[in-house]
């Protein structure tokens, strides 16, 4: 695995700022398996493949709150920020849980505003990987398979009166820049 940008996640760290790290729901799996045991809390839907998701999470040693834009996001949104706010970093998969795929919904952007959070994109890409045929193009890194794993250029908190709309559209164009590079490094590997 070769993992880039990780410095600029230590130095969020070391300011204890408040920091949310946002992913696309098909490529979290490395930046999750990545970021096991670190005390971050992510957000997981209420459905029924959350569960599942919930429990693997909960393997990893994160904690989750349970909601998502369809189910319970009210309450799980207002759970989230509490935490950020206390110290711990939040991680959000941006386009799930139904998708579109690579389109950020306004859950992310509207913590990190309301937290004055840090946002750091993260995605990865393999050489060689199993792709669901789903919504999501859920991807598995084959066994040897060369992984890129990116952590892009933390994005400064923003002034809380920013234009959510605005901002989310920020955030999607970053992670989606971030993963369009992983991909051109997969092809090359």
């Amino acid at each position: 695995m070769q993992v880039s940008g990780w410095e600029g996640l230590e130095r969020v760290i070391a300011q204890r700022a408040p920091l949310v790290m946002i992913t696309w729901h098909g490529r979290m799996m490395v930046p999750t398996w990545h970021m096991r045991r670190r005390r971050i809390v992510a957000m997981i839907s209420r459905h029924a493949d959350g569960e599942l998701a919930a429990q693997i999470a909960g393997r990893l040693g994160f904690e989750t709150v349970r909601g998502s834009s369809t189910r319970g996001g009210s309450e799980a949104a207002l759970d989230m920020l509490e935490r950020v706010k206390a110290g711990q970093i939040a991680a959000m998969i941006c386009d799930g849980p139904r998708g579109p795929i690579y389109r950020m919904k306004p859950g992310a952007p509207f913590l990190a505003l309301r937290a004055g959070a840090f946002v750091i994109p993260a995605t990865f890409a393999a050489e060689k990987a199993w792709i669901f045929n789903s919504w999501d193009r859920f991807q598995i890194p084959k066994p040897f398979a060369c992984v890129h794993l990116l952590y892009g250029e933390p994005i400064p908190p923003q002034d809380p009166q920013t234009d959510l709309e605005q901002f989310t559209q920020t955030l999607e164009n970053a992670l989606n820049d971030l993963t369009s590079r992983a991909d051109a490094l997969a092809m090359r590997s």
